[in-house]
């Protein structure tokens, strides 16, 4: 397991942006393809709804962190499950994070594959994303925090170019609101969860922050730059490119790029691809070293010989998704309804038993 001294403690700042790292990653800039067939007009509305899992996730959160600020989520499962159970949940709750390095991975490749280097076989860029991931997890929490701060100030201000999207789009693509009904507004709610998911990280690493009272503030700080980010990604990608236009890009918030017209630069598509690499780079790197942690804690092996042990396994799961476009759709299909239920209810439950164990305290202590 880590250690958790002082020169292994993450800033607020580094916190809140390596909680963003787990729902920032290449499966963003499909978001308008996934919801718009479905909400049309109105999918960013549907993106500012979906923000209720991420808040609700992270105010759940709080109330178990208030309790337990130095004890995470696989902890407190067995604290509350015993043994044999907790560690099952702990097993479920581990899994999210090898699966979901893998199908980021995978997503990685067939966007370096379309725009960067179609001419590199998927295998050899699998190893060379794993690798770089793998290694900067073995270099610990601590260095990923910082990558994690600098990659988002270099993304965010990338984003700030897309609002050149405000210049050539047209108002009549975003009306009428709420003109794709409320009906479909909501159903394309269930869409958004495999790019919303990423926040019950908060539960493991928790520990390592500095100020631990500020963890809700730094929480819900990072839930609203996300919400900025997701909703202006699909509102800016239906302005720019209308409801008719979206479903024929695979990725359609990367052609709002072509909007933008800098003299000395021929196409800022491709500056802006680079820097993506960074931001992938960061979520592949996080979910690697999220798998790692978790083995750790249930093996008692050493964090970064586990990072060289899953090495092989991750790489095989990522290629298998990689060579397999309706195994991917099934697998996550159905991986990530299931694991978004099983969070809320697995979070909740340790919550509602925290509460009780609270409130029989003090009520002991009163008759006392």
């Amino acid at each position: 397991m880590m250690n958790n001294g002082k020169k292994n403690l993450l800033t607020n700042n580094q916190f809140t942006f390596f909680l963003m790292g787990f729902v920032i990653g290449p499966a963003f800039l499909r978001l308008p393809n996934v919801i718009v067939p479905i909400a049309q007009q109105d999918a960013w509305i549907t993106a500012i709804i979906a923000l209720i899992y991420p808040v609700i996730t992270i105010l759940i959160s709080c109330i178990i962190i208030k309790k337990h600020p130095k004890e995470n989520i696989l902890v407190l499962s067995k604290n509350y499950f015993g043994n044999f159970f907790g560690t099952v949940l702990n097993i479920v709750f581990m899994l999210q994070f090898i699966l979901y390095t893998a199908a980021v991975t995978e997503d990685f490749v067939r966007l370096t594959r379309t725009y960067i280097v179609g001419f590199i076989p998927a295998s050899k860029i699998i190893v060379i994303a794993v690798s770089l991931a793998a290694y900067n997890a073995f270099k610990g929490i601590k260095t990923i925090g910082k990558s994690c701060e600098l990659i988002s100030y270099i993304f965010i201000g990338m984003l700030f170019f897309s609002l050149s999207a405000l210049k050539y789009g047209k108002i009549l693509n975003v009306q009428p609101v709420f003109g794709a009904g409320v009906s479909n507004i909501l159903k394309a709610f269930k869409d958004t969860l495999y790019f919303y998911t990423g926040w019950e990280a908060i539960l493991l690493f928790h520990p390592y922050v500095e100020d631990i009272k500020s963890i809700k503030k730094t929480a819900l700080k990072g839930v609203a730059i996300c919400g900025v980010i997701w909703v202006w990604t699909v509102f800016a990608t239906i302005y720019y490119l209308g409801v008719d236009v979206v479903p024929k890009s695979y990725w359609s918030f990367v052609m709002v790029f072509e909007s933008i017209h800098i003299p000395i630069i021929n196409n800022f598509r491709y500056i802006f691809m680079f820097t993506w690499v960074l931001v992938v780079f960061r979520i592949i790197s996080i979910y690697y070293f999220s798998s790692a942690y978790n083995l750790s804690v249930l093996t008692k092996i050493n964090i970064k010989k586990l990072c060289i042990i899953i090495y092989p396994f991750i790489l095989y799961l990522s290629y298998k998704i990689s060579s397999s476009n309706l195994f991917r759709k099934k697998l996550i299909g159905f991986a990530t309804p299931t694991f978004v239920i099983f969070n809320l209810l697995f979070i909740s439950l340790i919550a509602v038993f925290i509460r009780f164990k609270y409130k029989k305290g003090e009520k002991v202590k009163e008759l006392n």
